[in-house]
């Protein structure tokens, strides 16, 4: 009976998509190379793990028609916030579908001019995150945009990367004590964490916001203890 639960832990099932994709010989060497970095086990505990938290900023929600105007991201190694990783990529709108010409979450149409290709942001990001799992709030916006720009250029779909969501752990926990209801958006979260305020909708803001929270979770689970990484990834489902 534990074989076949493990065997349908999701953490388990990614991995063997994860497996299958990689026989796929016309995967570019970036995403191939990140792939074939760190495989968890049911095992594991999640501070033996780094993670990359990353946050998107887009022009909506729409992957069809919607832009990535910048990506932002720091790392948490050995369970502590490097700060000296801090990433933050402006995305020059010329290398996507059509030009942005509002000022969208306090990003100039200049900023984005100056900024640089879609391209070199996402390899930059898989170069990044190689050896490590990603983390976001509400990581269902990441994972999509993510998607649409390896299914246009590459033809990839399906793309098998190990995402923890802090939000979705948050409400798997709001859930265990009959709160359904509460506010999951990062700002609010925080409060509840008694974590500082950062200014919003800002790419690199979020994404350290995102680690503290994260960092601050995993105590709340586990005051005491180490928690599993399988634990985590089965919450961000």
């Amino acid at each position: 009976m534990k074989a076949i639960i493990h065997y349908f832990h999701p953490l388990m099932r990614i991995m063997r998509e994860r497996e299958q994709f990689l026989a796929n010989k016309l995967i570019p060497d970036f995403i191939h190379d990140n792939l074939l970095q760190t495989l968890p086990t049911l095992k594991d505990t999640a501070d033996s793990f780094d993670y990359l938290v990353l946050d998107f900023e887009t022009t909506g929600l729409d992957v069809d028609n919607d832009l990535i105007l910048s990506i932002g991201w720091v790392e948490i190694i050995n369970s502590q916030i490097d700060l000296a990783s801090c990433k933050h990529h402006y995305i020059n709108s010329k290398s996507q579908i059509k030009p942005v010409t509002a000022v969208i979450n306090h990003i100039t149409p200049q900023m984005l001019n100056e900024g640089e290709s879609i391209h070199d942001a996402i390899k930059a990001l898989f170069h990044a995150s190689k050896g490590k799992i990603l983390v976001a709030h509400g990581c269902l916006v990441e994972a999509r945009f993510l998607q649409k720009y390896m299914l246009r250029n590459f033809e990839l779909s399906s793309l098998p990367l190990l995402w923890i969501d802090t939000l979705s752990i948050e409400k798997h926990m709001a859930m265990s004590v009959n709160n359904p209801d509460i506010d999951l958006t990062l700002a609010t979260t925080r409060e509840r964490y008694n974590l500082p305020e950062y200014n919003n909708h800002n790419a690199l803001a979020d994404a350290v916001s995102t680690a503290e929270l994260f960092l601050a979770q995993q105590k709340k689970l586990q005051p005491h203890n180490k928690i599993l990484f399988g634990q985590l990834y089965k919450m961000s489902q």
